[in-house]
């Protein structure tokens, strides 16, 4: 079984960018989103993307004044960010997220995880680890924001699994989940036009069942008032805050 690493590194990374429809529209929709959970009032300081991929966090967070640290396990979505970051405050950083911590010189004011990065993890104990590794990271009243899709309330049956990612002249990518008790398989069917013929890759990955109010329990537990938490454009949205002292 593939790691998600190794799906991004082998198939999802050439067209990640491309599902998103332009990079610039996708920059747009986070300026949009931050601005509605009210990260574009905080505090300016150090602001911490977990999954950074291309950029579409770490972007419009630097434009909004943050000094931003993006991490993320696929060198090549980090080297898109880094020509579209041109001279903004991003530091990127190749590595597991589990790991963002010893590579911050400072605590964060905000730091993010979206884009389902958080169902990314291996399992429900490497979740843990990582909110509390964010815990520790985050400033006094410093914010974390996560999304993820919501694979636990319903769960889709016989051709409802099919799901049509994006297509044009050149490209067809469909996805279809395999749900299990812990988590849900994803594979991800790609064709891509070679001169006459159309050429097909195939791979997977697990992806983990997160239930949010298991997410938001653990939150409380350590201390992270949960400050919103909505449906925003499909997703899961959880916004806490860490509690003055």
């Amino acid at each position: 079984m593939n790691t998600a690493k190794d799906h991004y590194d082998q198939q999802l990374a050439s067209v990640y960018s491309w599902m998103a429809g332009t990079p610039e529209s996708a920059i747009e929709r986070n300026h949009d989103l931050f601005r509605q959970l009210e990260i574009s009032s905080s505090p300016r300081g150090l602001a911490v993307d977990l999954g950074a991929g291309s950029g579409f966090q770490s972007i419009p967070l630097a434009e909004l004044g943050f000094s931003v640290v993006a991490v993320d396990f696929c060198a090549a979505l980090l080297s898109e960010l880094g020509d579209r970051a041109n001279n903004l405050a991003i530091h990127t950083v190749h590595d597991d997220i589990l790991n963002f911590s010893k590579y911050l010189e400072d605590r964060a004011q905000i730091v993010v995880c979206m884009g389902d990065t958080l169902t990314h993890l291996e399992s429900l104990s490497s979740v843990e680890s990582l909110l509390l590794s964010v815990e520790g990271a985050l400033a006094t009243s410093g914010k974390l924001v996560l999304t993820f899709r919501d694979y636990v309330s319903t769960e889709p049956h016989g051709t409802q699994r099919f799901i049509p990612v994006k297509s044009d002249e050149s490209t067809i990518l469909t996805c279809f989940l395999e749900y299990h008790e812990k988590v849900v398989e994803v594979y991800d069917l790609l064709y891509q036009r070679d001169g006459e013929k159309w050429v097909l890759t195939t791979s997977s990955y697990p992806k983990l069942r997160l239930d949010k109010h298991c997410v938001c329990e653990q939150l409380q537990k350590l201390k992270l008032e949960v400050i919103q938490n909505e449906i925003i454009n499909g997703m899961i949205c959880i916004v806490a805050q860490k509690s003055k002292l």
